[in-house]
């Protein structure tokens, strides 16, 4: 049996060395960002090609060239690496502001949040007695949308489905939060759900937009789990509820779905809306929806 060598590496090491460095670059391009890191780490003979260009360009969109394209401000980066970790810490801005675009860290998959107050679709939004466009200092986008006013409301946006990374469970989230003064919100008549190309996926949900204030929320009832940001309420009723992000917004989880393991468009739309009890609301600030992995 062989002795480990006085520097710590196994002669395994030497072999690895002699491979050609394509087959190191397929193989390591064939496991995971998370994967290719701890590759890099334990084993020299595998970090400079686990921290290669060709090996993290595998983990990059292959559009993302194009995505880059489109940023509002020139994004600089010495490696592939570092552009993928970049995009995995934080989103940029694309176009003329109104979305934004990231990576998941754990496989690479696409993100996206659209602007609350210049790609989502809102009820009245135009009329300033109802909502009203502003800045906020804790928002990615230069305008979020605050509602003032009104008795019922209808929330949603679109994306196409082309945008997203193929065959992936996502989810979208509306991202907001709530004033101080915020009223009428509370209601667990709210309803939110997704379609892919015009057709339902599973079932409408029963939400609310004030957290939940039930400390059973996270226990579990009547044999099944809860998540976290899930509640029965008296009659059966399942209601989701929003639960506190580390970015100290609220985000509320609208449905999820998966895209086609091909790049097949199809238009992806998130709605929330709540038509049944007219009492007035106000107080909900929306920094937008954001479509991203399923947890």
């Amino acid at each position: 049996m062989k002795q480990p060598r006085k520097d710590g590496n196994s002669s395994h090491g030497d072999s690895i060395q002699q491979l050609p460095e394509e087959c190191v670059v397929l193989a390591i391009g064939m496991t995971t960002p998370a994967d290719a890191c701890r590759a890099a780490a334990v084993c020299t003979a595998f970090r400079s090609v686990a921290d290669s260009d060709s090996v993290w360009e595998r983990f990059l969109p292959s559009d993302c060239d194009a995505i880059l394209e489109r940023a509002v401000h020139l994004v600089d980066f010495s490696s592939k690496k570092e552009l993928f970790l970049d995009l995995a810490q934080e989103q940029i801005l694309l176009g003329d502001g109104k979305m934004s675009f990231g990576l998941q860290r754990s496989y690479g998959a696409k993100c996206y949040m659209l602007s609350g107050s210049r790609l989502l679709d809102i009820a009245w939004i135009c009329e300033n007695i109802y909502w009203t466009k502003r800045s906020d200092p804790d928002s990615r986008f230069s305008k979020v949308a605050e509602l003032l006013s009104v008795c019922w409301f209808c929330i949603n946006g679109s994306i196409n489905s082309r945008e997203l990374s193929p065959g992936t469970h996502y989810a979208g989230y509306l991202v907001f939060k709530l004033t101080q003064d915020a009223s009428g919100l509370s209601s667990p008549r709210q309803i939110s759900f997704v379609e892919v190309g015009g057709q339902l996926v599973g079932s409408a949900h029963t939400v609310s937009l004030h957290p939940c204030e039930h400390a059973s929320c996270s226990l579990s009832d009547g044999g099944k789990t809860l998540e976290p940001h899930e509640h029965k309420e008296e009659g059966g009723a399942l209601v989701r509820y929003p639960r506190q992000r580390v970015d100290d917004w609220l985000e509320l989880e609208m449905g999820d779905f998966h895209t086609d393991t091909s790049y097949d468009a199809e238009d992806v739309k998130m709605e929330l809306h709540e038509f049944e009890e007219l009492e007035w609301k106000k107080g909900l600030i929306i920094e937008g929806i954001e479509i991203r992995p399923k947890n």
